[in-house]
């Protein structure tokens, strides 16, 4: 179908070039799109759009392609003279009359130039692209030819980040609000481009987060209402912008809240502690890791895990190793030295030694036991 419309726009490709464009009224725009009645607010559409698809039959610039419940594209033909000016000489002036007459703000989004006629779907696509750009980006014309490509960051970056702002969190670090909006903006990098992708991403980092923050009793129980409302103001977000701005203010609130719980008695702390040790079993935690989360001195913190645990947090970290080795021993084929540093051992020997005081055998001869029961 697309293909038989362009074919019908004959266009002389050796005196003029063509180039599609895509307009949309700004949603910030509310005085043009707020109505009770949406009969109304549909009337309001159609009538802008066949206000834009007249004045630009009417200047010969262009003609209407097609158009959906948001978007009219316009396939537009300019001599080759033009090529670098089409947009300020003829472009800009038309839309700002149109604005004017319809006294509403249009998002335009301009597609890549088309040569012959082999390009004009490609065109016609990218305009859409490029009027997609105002949730990234601020003004309201977007040239797909200026278009920012996806910056070099893969999502092992974003899970690096998303970690170093959840351990933040836990310490109760000034910096953690700060290390959270370094997260969203290396979301907007990686699916930059694609609005539903960010909203997604943006969605899972902070369910995630509350998720985990909740296995350390650091958010009450109504944290899923909480959450539900930021995820309306998410979804309802027209510019990255608004987005980014809706989840720093939500976390500007639960961190205030997780700042004062902070402040309970030492069990409380000492079993986030505990759950840290359990996700995190596999790194070198030192103590000066683990009494920073429970924001004590590194001397009070020994002396406050041993009094509510009755052991020191070496052993405590060295027993949730050897359990999930014990795990790992019976339920994959991995090597010796492939569970040991899955474990948090850089050294077998270290480890096999760690595992015979614990279980009484070595834990080759482990496994062989267990598999005959």
């Amino acid at each position: 179908m697309a293909e038989k419309k362009t074919r019908k726009k004959q266009i002389d490709f050796s005196l003029n070039f063509a180039v599609a464009i895509c307009l949309r009224a700004d949603p910030k725009d509310t005085a043009f799109l707020e109505s009770n009645d949406y009969t109304t607010y549909v009337t309001k559409k159609l009538s802008l759009f066949d206000s834009i698809a007249a004045s630009f039959r009417q200047k010969k610039i262009g003609q209407e392609y097609d158009r959906d419940a948001d978007n009219i594209r316009l396939l537009c033909v300019f001599p080759l003279p033009l090529r670098e000016s089409f947009i300020d000489k003829k472009l800009l002036p038309l839309i700002q009359i149109i604005e004017t007459a319809a006294d509403c703000r249009l998002l335009c989004g301009i597609g890549q130039i088309s040569a012959n006629q082999l390009h004009l779907n490609e065109s016609l696509q990218t305009a859409r692209e490029a009027c997609d750009l105002s949730f990234f980006e601020q003004g309201s014309i977007f040239d797909y030819r200026k278009k920012n490509r996806r910056a070099d960051f893969s999502l092992e970056d974003y899970e690096i980040y998303s970690e170093k702002a959840f351990k933040a969190i836990l310490i109760k670090s000034p910096d953690a609000l700060s290390q959270i909006d370094d997260c969203l903006d290396l979301i907007k990098k990686i699916h930059y481009g694609n609005r539903q992708a960010v909203i997604m991403r943006a969605m899972n980092f902070t369910g995630e987060m509350a998720y985990r923050l909740h296995r350390y009793n650091l958010l009450d129980s109504d944290f899923y209402s909480m959450q539900d409302r930021l995820q309306e103001a998410v979804l309802s977000a027209q510019t990255f912008e608004e987005v980014k701005g809706a989840i720093h203010e939500y976390y500007q609130s639960l961190l205030s809240e997780i700042n004062q719980k902070s402040r309970t008695g030492r069990k409380t702390l000492t079993e986030q502690v505990k759950s840290y040790i359990r996700e995190n079993y596999m790194e070198d935690i030192s103590v000066k890791d683990l009494a920073a989360i429970a924001c004590v001195s590194t001397s009070y913190f020994s002396h406050m895990f041993k009094n509510e645990t009755g052991m020191n947090y070496k052993s405590y970290l060295t027993g949730i190793r050897l359990e999930e080795a014990a795990e790992l021993l019976l339920s994959s084929d991995l090597r010796l030295y492939e569970i040991s540093d899955r474990v948090g051992y850089k050294n077998v020997r270290n480890f096999t030694e760690a595992f015979r005081k614990q279980y009484g055998v070595s834990p080759s001869l482990y496994r062989k036991k267990m598999q005959k029961i």
